[in-house]
């Protein structure tokens, strides 16, 4: 995955005020760890496939498996499909 500026720029302006409870390994990482998710039908949603999605503050326990409201991982999923 390549990140440009401008994707550097927009994800650090999505982190900046949010307290990550995985203190963001995502981007930490280089983006090799990320939150294990699939897309749904409806655009911008995803899926949790994390066993520990139900301590994560971003995980809505709404279906099984839970919605991701994560917004860089959202971002991330529609930006490079990750």
């Amino acid at each position: 995955m390549e990140i440009t500026q401008e994707h550097a720029s927009r994800i650090e302006e999505l982190m900046a005020g949010l307290e990550c409870p995985k203190e963001f390994i995502c981007y930490k990482s280089g983006f090799t760890h990320l939150c294990r998710v699939r897309k749904t039908g409806t655009r911008g949603f995803l899926e949790c496939l994390d066993s520990d999605s139900r301590n994560c503050q971003f995980s809505l326990p709404f279906n099984d498996p839970p919605a991701c409201l994560c917004p860089v991982r959202i971002y991330l999923a529609a930006e490079f499909g990750k």
